[in-house]
Parts: C-alpha cells; sequence; structure tokens
C-alpha cells in the first residue's frame, strides 16, 4: 500500500481525499438530509390533507344544519304547530285559529263542527264544517290568511249564499268544509 502512496504525487493524493471527501458528504446526505427531506414534504402532505378535512367538515356541518332547519320547517309547513297535538287540542286548536283570522278580517265565524273524514293512504282526515258571514271582500281575504296561517288545511267544499238584501255591500254567508290531515302511525 505505501507503494500505491508513493507512485501518486501530491497532487492526486489531494484529489483522491477530495474525491473520498465528496462521496462520504454526498453518502451522509443522502443518509440523513434526503430522508428528512421526505419526511418534512410528508407531513406538509398530510397538513394540508388534515386541513382540507377541516374545512370539509365545517362546510358539512353548516351544511347539515341548514338541511334540519329546513325539514323542521317542512314539518311546520306540513303539520303547523298542532305536530304532537291529540285529537281534542287538533280541534280546538283549529278553531282557535279560524276564530283569530275571523276577527282579523271582520267575518263573524257563525259556527264550527269537527268531523271525522276519510283515511288517505297513512293520513287520518279530520273535517271541519264551517259557516261564516261577512262580506265578498272580507269572505276573499278570510280565506287568504286562513290558507296563510293553516297551510296545512285544504278547502274541500265552498258554497256561498246572500244573507240580506242590501245592494251596495251585500252580508253573505259561506258554508266550508275544510280539512285538516294527520299521519296516523
Amino acid at each position: 500500500m505505501q507503494d500505491i502512496f508513493e507512485k501518486i504525487g501530491l497532487r492526486e493524493l489531494r484529489l483522491l481525499l477530495l474525491g473520498v471527501g465528496a462521496v462520504i458528504t454526498v453518502a451522509t446526505i443522502v443518509s440523513i438530509v434526503v430522508p428528512k427531506a421526505k419526511a418534512l414534504r410528508a407531513a406538509n402532505s398530510e397538513v394540508s390533507v388534515l386541513e382540507q378535512a377541516a374545512q370539509d367538515s365545517a362546510e358539512l356541518d353548516r351544511y347539515l344544519q341548514e338541511q334540519h332547519a329546513s325539514i323542521e320547517e317542512l314539518k311546520v309547513r306540513l303539520y303547523g304547530d298542532m305536530a304532537n297535538l291529540p285529537i281534542r287540542q287538533v280541534e280546538a286548536y283549529i278553531i282557535g285559529r279560524l276564530q283569530r283570522v275571523s276577527w282579523n278580517n271582520n267575518v263573524e265565524l257563525v259556527s264550527v263542527q269537527p268531523a271525522t273524514g276519510d283515511r288517505v293512504q297513512i293520513f287520518q282526515e279530520m273535517l271541519f264544517n264551517v259557516e261564516l258571514k261577512g262580506q265578498y271582500g272580507d269572505l276573499y281575504r278570510w280565506l287568504w290568511e286562513a290558507r296563510d296561517d293553516l297551510g296545512y288545511v285544504v278547502v274541500k267544499e265552498y258554497a256561498l249564499k246572500r244573507y240580506d238584501n242590501e245592494d251596495e255591500y251585500p252580508q253573505l254567508l259561506a258554508n266550508l268544509s275544510l280539512a285538516s290531515y294527520r299521519a296516523t302511525e
């Protein structure tokens, strides 16, 4: 081995040592720095995925809240405020609402007679035979307000006849058959 060193000049020895140092440096970089860089890149990628999942989760929560609110709104539109009331309380509730609508529109609520209707698929029909007295415009407004206030009630029959002989603003007698539907168990 000493022969080899004697044959090699100082310049070649320096280049050889420099080459060996470069190989050791590259090997050190490859064995230490490259795995750390790969781990750092993987960690950054995982952080990005987690941040995106957190954003998606927040959007999903917001979407689910909107859907729950929409479901509740549809329940109110379908059943109104009477969703969980017993039948007798439903009757009293609807009669109370009809009386309030009548007062709001200057219409006299002459009578309300609850009756049991037919079963329609999964729904039980509850009928209300209503008799009203008022002027044409008041009865018209009464129907619109009743529709808005009791959107889940359907007018099945409607009859209108003159109550008095007044020519300018005659009183009319309206007979309605209103139907309310409740889901049966």
